[in-house]
Formats: structure tokens, C-alpha cells, sequence
């Protein structure tokens, strides 16, 4: 007898649309499923309350959060409540190491991270087509939605580029000045705004971007890889520290697309993520290329600080030759991108137990 699965928040794509065909979504659910896929969402007012009306006794939840960054204690705490609340099998499914006591089976890897962002089949992942266009030497920063982080980053540039003639291509500029562009909401920078000192408030608000990209990316190709073209890549990460933003993660160490980036396209990253991440890619073996980049920025608590030191070791590479240094270490350049590959191999197995043993189990 086939499976009754359901696609509760529109999710399971993610992770499961390479393998796993799944038609029922929320909107039109009926009668109960043998297995409800859903998203962190579930700990939201009425979400669980709207899903249980599709459950039997034996139905088996699976909440997937991999590619939601931050914020996991805050989630946990919450679905603990529901897990001793409700009497189903709980399934937390999560790109991070979860340090935190949760009452129900956990799968948990960062090898998650990249079968889900490195996906070719789902709209909205990474990709990249390659067309043989050599890196050249400059700065690449293309950061997503707007964050107080990004608006910091966003006047350090400005500060730190405006009387040099240094090749930066930072396309979060162009709609944070402008006040228009993909992600861009005017309510909401408003209010990150009041967040800001003065004096940077009004850089932000009166001083135009600095050397603007040559051409507007579209949002349904800011995945795409071929619009990284120079040697540096300056990321912003979506969690950063709980010093900035009161409700980021403390102690869980989690990345998103952005920093996978860089390591696939071939470039040297410099990311502003929670303090630790780089010593954690380096854990994962990543090569982050220390004998070029000076990382004395990785250990400063104080995250504004850190990212100008970020943007600072951006501007002195831009004094070297980057593109030199990338063509003499071909070989590690090569090992970075094939970890990617590794790891998004060994996330689809681990997706391949979770459909065989878990969802489709007799």
C-alpha cells in the first residue's frame, strides 16, 4: 500500500524533490497521511494546530529546518513544547549539529547544507554553468535580503571605497542607496535604520554606492554563479552573533549558501558570519588559504568591528595580485570544490536513508 505523505509548507523540495514525488500540500489536504514533511514554521501560532487535523496515531512528522539559518535555540525551545505537547514521532532534520537537548530524533549534518543549496533542480539554489570567464581581480559582495549586518556593510564600503579607485562590484548597494531592487522592502530598512548611529544613518541615506556594478542582476539569477566574477568574495552572512541581532543563535555555528559560494565558484572568501565559522570550515577541511588572508578579524567578538576588519583585509588584498595567487593554487582551488561535491554526496545518502527508512518504510 503506497505512502500518504503531505508537503504541509511547500518545503520538502528542498531536500526530497530530486527523489521523492509528493502532491498533497496544505492548502488542499485531506483525510491523513502516514508522513507530514513541514518547516520550522510548525512553531508558529495555529500551525500545529492546523497540521494535527491530518494526523493518525502512527503518522510520523518530519521538520525540516536545513537552509534556515539562526535563530535554532530559540526554535528548539518552542518545539519542545509541542514534541511533549503531542503524542507523534518527531523528526528534526537540520544542515547544523544540534547541541541543544531535544526530546526526539535528530538528523543533523552540514553535509545537508550543500545537497540542498547545490540544486540544480529546484529554483532559487546555487548553480553554476561554467562559461570558461577567467576570475578577475576584484571584490565580489552579493548579499541577499536586508539585515542591519548588510547596511554596516554597506557603509564600511562606502567609507573605506569612495576616494580609490580599487574594483569592487557590490550589487546590495545598488537598491539599499537607490531604495529600490530585488529584496528590497522601504518599511523595513527604514526601521533597521533606527538601529544605526547617527553618522551612519546618514551616510547610508545621502551618499550614492561606489563604484556600481556594470549591470543589474535580476533576483532569479542571483544564484547564479557566472555573475561571480572576481577573485575576492566578500559574504554576509545571514546569522552573525547575537551582539547585533538580540535573537541570533549563541552557540550553534550554522552557514547558508552564501558562504558555500565562494568554495564553488573558486574564489577567496572573507565572511562576516558567528565568531568561529572559519575555524569550523577548516574542521570540515576547507583550504581558506591562510598563508594569503590575514584572519586576525576571525576571533573579534564585537561584530560590527569584525566586519570593518573584514572589509579592511578586502582592501589590502586588492594590493596584491589576486589573480596570481588563484592561478599558482590551482590544485587547492580544485580540492575546495571538489569538498563541495563530497559533501553534497554525502547529504543525498543521508537523504536516501531518510526517504528508505524513514518515509517510505514499511
Amino acid at each position: 500500500m503506497s505512502k500518504r505523505i503531505l508537503d504541509f509548507h511547500h518545503q520538502a523540495n528542498r531536500l526530497f524533490g530530486r527523489f521523492l514525488d509528493i502532491n498533497d500540500y496544505g492548502e488542499s489536504a485531506n483525510g491523513v497521511y502516514d508522513v507530514i514533511i513541514t518547516h520550522r514554521q510548525i512553531e508558529e501560532d495555529g500551525e500545529i494546530e492546523e497540521l494535527i487535523k491530518y494526523c493518525k496515531k502512527t503518522t510520523k512528522v518530519i521538520v525540516d529546518i536545513t537552509t534556515e539559518s539562526g535563530q535554532i535555540e530559540l526554535f528548539i525551545d518552542r518545539f519542545n513544547k509541542i514534541i511533549n505537547k503531542y503524542p507523534y514521532k518527531f523528526i528534526l532534520i537540520s544542515d547544523a549539529p544540534i547541541k541543544t537537548t531535544i526530546n526526539c530524533q535528530v538528523i543533523d549534518d552540514y553535509s545537508l547544507a550543500f545537497a540542498s543549496h547545490l540544486n540544480d533542480s529546484m529554483g532559487g539554489r546555487v548553480y553554476y554553468h561554467p562559461t570558461g570567464a577567467k576570475l578577475l581581480h576584484g571584490i565580489d559582495s552579493f548579499n541577499g535580503s536586508l539585515r542591519i549586518q548588510r547596511l554596516w556593510l554597506n557603509y564600511f564600503f562606502i567609507k573605506k571605497f569612495q576616494h580609490t579607485q580599487l574594483p569592487l562590484s557590490v550589487e546590495f548597494n545598488h537598491y539599499i542607496n537607490l531604495g529600490k531592487g530585488p529584496k528590497f522592502y522601504q518599511e523595513e530598512f527604514e526601521t533597521n535604520l533606527k538601529e544605526l548611529p547617527k553618522s551612519v544613518r546618514d551616510t547610508l541615506l545621502y551618499k550614492q554606492y561606489v563604484n556600481p556594478p556594470g549591470k543589474i542582476i535580476d533576483i532569479e539569477q542571483f544564484n547564479d554563479l557566472k555573475h561571480h566574477t572576481s577573485t575576492v568574495n566578500i559574504v554576509s552572512e545571514n546569522t552573525i552573533g547575537n551582539d547585533m541581532n538580540a535573537q541570533d543563535d549563541s552557540f550553534h555555528i550554522t552557514f547558508t549558501e552564501k558562504t558555500i559560494k565562494p568554495f564553488v565558484r573558486g574564489q577567496i572568501p572573507l565572511i562576516h558570519s558567528y565568531v568561529g565559522l572559519q575555524s569550523k570550515l577548516r574542521e570540515l577541511g576547507f583550504d581558506l588559504y591562510d598563508d594569503f588572508v590575514n584572519y586576525s578579524y576571525e576571533n573579534e567578538s564585537d561584530s560590527v568591528k569584525r566586519l570593518e576588519m573584514i572589509v579592511d583585509e578586502g582592501k589590502r588584498l586588492l594590493y596584491l595580485d589576486t589573480e596570481k595567487y588563484i592561478g599558482e593554487n590551482q590544485i587547492r582551488i580544485y580540492n575546495n570544490k571538489k569538498l563541495c561535491e563530497n559533501f553534497v554526496n554525502k547529504g543525498k545518502n543521508i537523504i536516501y536513508d531518510i526517504i528508505e527508512n524513514i518515509i517510505l518504510e514499511k
